[in-house]
């Protein structure tokens, strides 16, 4: 996930007939066992439906949500997300998650963990991703995607204070640009409301709107984000409070 996340941001959403994601079977070879094989499930189809549903307050678009997205090597116990599944900076980086595989042995618990996202499997995935040499913005969608998962749990608001340290620091070093700086602006507003800042996050939706970006199809230079000022409208309304979003379990 080392490129942008959101694949249609801010664009309006399409109608769509189809409300199904899909799967196709698939496997990979096993980084840490030669020879062995892993579960890679394959995405068949998805809609712009996911843009609609209560995950996008936290920027977590269904099927980067689904245990499908999480593939798993019951031989070596290593799980990763599709992008970097394979991809390792160096030999380092590898050794480092081969030693943490090695200690741990969680191969064998992958065989009960086939078709669920359990937190023992989260701690063991958030581990892993410990190990990799990955930039402040790809730790700050981990985060992310780790409150998500946590539904209304209270250790949720807990992975949202630390992804608004990393935001906060990406904007100071203005290391955000054009989409991702969209996207940070956002993030900080609603964790901020969410964690009783609001002032704070009035603060960061008010930037969000008068921001002015490229856009990265025709490049020309634009202002706001109407999606995601949508998004902050909802949140400001307490359309994004755990009791109205959680009121029929997740996506």
């Amino acid at each position: 996930m080392r490129a942008t996340l959101i694949a249609l941001t801010f664009a309006s959403i399409c109608a769509t007939t189809a409300y199904a994601i899909t799967f196709a079977p698939g496997t990979r070879d096993d980084p840490f066992a030669p020879g062995k094989t892993c579960d890679a499930p394959m995405l068949a189809s998805y809609g712009d439906y996911v843009y609609d549903w209560p995950s996008k307050y936290d920027l977590i678009f269904a099927p980067r949500d689904y245990p499908q997205w999480i593939w798993r090597c019951e031989t070596s116990g290593y799980v990763s997300f599709p992008h970097e599944f394979g991809a390792f900076v160096d030999d380092a980086e590898k050794g480092r998650i081969a030693a943490y595989l090695a200690q741990v042995n969680f191969g064998p618990k992958l065989k009960d963990e086939a078709s669920g996202v359990s937190e023992a499997l989260l701690q063991h995935l958030a581990k892993i991703y410990a190990l990799r040499d990955e930039d402040d913005a790809f730790r700050a969608y981990f985060m992310r995607y780790m409150a998500w998962q946590h539904g209304a749990k209270p250790i949720a608001d807990a992975y949202r204070t630390k992804a608004v340290d990393l935001y906060k620091n990406l904007l100071a070093a203005n290391a955000l640009k054009d989409v991702d700086l969209l996207e940070g602006l956002y993030i900080l507003g609603f964790y901020s409301y969410k964690l009783g800042h609001v002032d704070d996050a009035k603060a960061y939706f008010d930037q969000l709107k008068n921001a002015v970006t490229i856009d990265p199809k025709t490049r020309a230079s634009k202002r706001g984000a109407p999606y995601l000022e949508n998004l902050a409208k909802d949140v400001l309304a307490g359309k994004a409070d755990d009791k109205v979003r959680f009121a029929n379990g997740h996506n």
